[in-house]
């Protein structure tokens, strides 16, 4: 049988993604008031068992060597784990009065629920009164304001505007019944995006659907997952249980059953909440939203010290797309869905900006391609509510462009309430015809511009 060491040197070969909780240190949790303690929303553990993690030697050995089981806590403030530092000072206005309902009915004309304006100023206080670093509220005004805009540029693309609860493919359309909600999960072949309806179920015919379900993670590192089949029912066949899958729901799309174990254990004090239950994501504001603000205020990119919120405070728009969907993002494979999708998020982003009144948008360090993929969407016509934020690399052309103007000049600024452009925009739902619509007008766009200088 082989060592416990030896058990745990395999583990961080399979989990490579899982530190130890001397990151979280109990090394040196002495005096000043602090005190290494048990997280039992983790596993059952006593306190007397941490005490063995005060030692720099004991990294790989139980309790220690389970992220977060041990954890330093200043007996002065509320027994919660502390996010990463951005070493700002906290700021003196609270963010929802940076940002009002009128702005967020602007924003997202037609969101619905649970994406309420209460909903997310409620979360906020959640997370600032618990927490040092505050969400919004840390540096400058101009940091505040910039954090929310680039927070309302992600969310709004992940959430098509804050009309989409659920994932398209697992669950574009739910049926209801007195028994609950159900799914009919379809794989992209099968699915008619015009109409948003999938014609085969994955889970049809002996099927099972297990996506977002990395069965090798296990608690107290994520929710126990496995193959979902469909309802035993014969009104129901084709439909699965969502409460059985972990795909993406809320403001970010929260998905893996890993992350719906984490923010679980922040949003509830509880591992179990999300993990029995996590189409609460879908279904009320303080977990829609949570789940979001858990992600920006927690969420570390692999091997690094940083977060979407220490990001967006330094600048740096691409350093959270990174974070958020680096792999499929930074950059991403041309001609992919994710290459157009670069397009709706950037154009989300600068409507963002813009009703948050920032000075300039944040740089897009941090994620390889994103500065030439903004570039490109202003040159060529696609992103227009971008224009105002673009410089160009050279203010003055060494030559005048020739082109044919168009017969009708185009809008410098169109809304997003206008219901042509946002079924455009749509996640998801972006379609390479639509370049004959835009196209005509890209030359005139750029003069225009060009000649405003």
């Amino acid at each position: 049988m082989p060592s416990t060491k030896t058990t745990l040197f395999l583990t961080s070969l399979l989990f490579p993604n899982i530190t130890t909780a001397q990151d979280n240190s109990c090394v040196g949790c002495v005096g000043n008031g602090r005190k290494c303690i048990g997280d039992q929303a983790i596993q059952a553990i006593n306190d007397e068992d941490c005490a063995i993690c005060l030692k720099s030697t004991s990294e790989w050995t139980w309790p220690c060597s389970v992220d977060g089981l041990c954890w330093c806590w200043d007996t002065d403030k509320l027994m919660v784990k502390q996010a990463l530092s951005s070493g700002f000072e906290v700021a003196n206005k609270k963010p929802c009065d940076l940002f009002s309902e009128k702005a967020f009915n602007a924003l997202a004309p037609n969101a619905i629920y649970p994406y309420t304006y209460e909903g997310l100023c409620e979360s906020i206080e959640y997370f600032n009164e618990r927490y040092d670093e505050k969400l919004f509220m840390m540096g400058t005004v101009q940091q505040q304001r910039g954090e929310l805009a680039a927070f309302l540029g992600h969310t709004t693309h992940e959430s098509a505007q804050y009309t989409a609860v659920r994932e398209a493919l697992p669950c574009a359309r739910t049926t209801e019944q007195a028994s609950g909600v159900y799914c009919k999960p379809c794989d992209e072949a099968n699915f008619d995006w015009a109409n948003r309806y999938c014609e085969v179920s994955k889970v049809a015919n002996g099927q099972f659907y297990e996506d977002y379900c990395d069965k090798i993670v296990t608690p107290p590192h994520g929710c126990v997952c496995g193959p979902t089949t469909e309802v035993d029912q014969e009104d129901l066949k084709g439909l699965m249980n969502p409460n059985f899958a972990f795909f993406g729901r809320g403001a970010i799309q929260l998905s893996w059953n890993a992350n719906y174990l984490k923010a679980s254990q922040v949003l509830t004090e509880s591992s179990d909440t999300l993990c029995s239950q996590p189409d609460l994501v879908a279904t009320e504001p303080k977990y829609a939203w949570g789940t979001a603000l858990w992600f920006w205020l927690f969420q570390k990119p692999d091997g690094q010290e940083t977060t979407c919120h220490i990001e967006a405070l330094n600048g740096r728009f691409g350093g959270t797309l990174n974070i958020i969907n680096g792999k499929l993002e930074c950059p991403p494979v041309e001609g992919s869905y994710h290459a157009e999708a670069i397009v709706t998020r950037l154009r989300y982003y600068c409507i963002a900006a813009t009703i948050m009144d920032v000075n300039r948008v944040l740089s897009f360090e941090g994620c390889v391609g994103l500065a030439e993929a903004f570039e490109d969407c202003v040159m060529t016509g696609w992103c227009p509510e971008c224009v105002d934020f673009f410089k160009p690399p050279s203010m003055q052309p060494t030559k005048a462009p020739t082109v044919k103007g168009p017969t009708n000049q185009p809008s410098r600024w169109r809304s997003w309430a206008d219901k042509d452009w946002m079924s455009e925009i749509k996640r998801r739902d972006s379609s390479s015809d639509r370049a004959a619509s835009v196209l005509s007008s890209v030359t005139f766009l750029v003069m225009l511009y060009l000649v405003g200088q």
